[in-house]
């Protein structure tokens, strides 16, 4: 897998993390996640960045990201699974029973079913 792709696949799932994190320390993180969206919207690269955010090298940022993301565990092949809206990453939602449709966290489109 495309180290950039894995990026954007971790940065979807802990979008809602990351903010409130960045909240905590300071409007620079704030600001910086914000630039980091931004990047991931247009689909350029965002590794470097991420790893800015968490202080982290590139291979330490995928690990720290990627651990118990939402989608990851067995399922069920009832589930209806909903993946990137446009393909960028690799990111899988699986919403409840009767559950609103989940959206990118990224680009706040609807994501498309997978």
């Amino acid at each position: 897998m495309d180290v950039e792709r894995a990026a954007l696949t971790s940065l979807c799932g802990e979008v809602d993390a990351l903010r409130e994190e960045a909240r905590r320390h300071s409007a620079d993180r704030e600001q910086l996640l914000d630039r980091i969206l931004t990047e991931a919207g247009s689909r350029r690269p965002v590794l470097g960045l991420l790893s800015r955010l968490l202080g982290a090298d590139p291979d330490t940022t995928l690990r720290a990201l990627g651990a118990g993301l939402p989608g990851t565990g067995p399922g069920r092949a009832s589930e209806e699974r909903f993946g990137c809206p446009d393909g960028a990453c690799d990111r899988i939602e699986v919403p409840p029973p009767a559950g609103a449709l989940p959206r990118c966290r990224v680009t706040g489109l609807p994501m498309r079913r997978a």
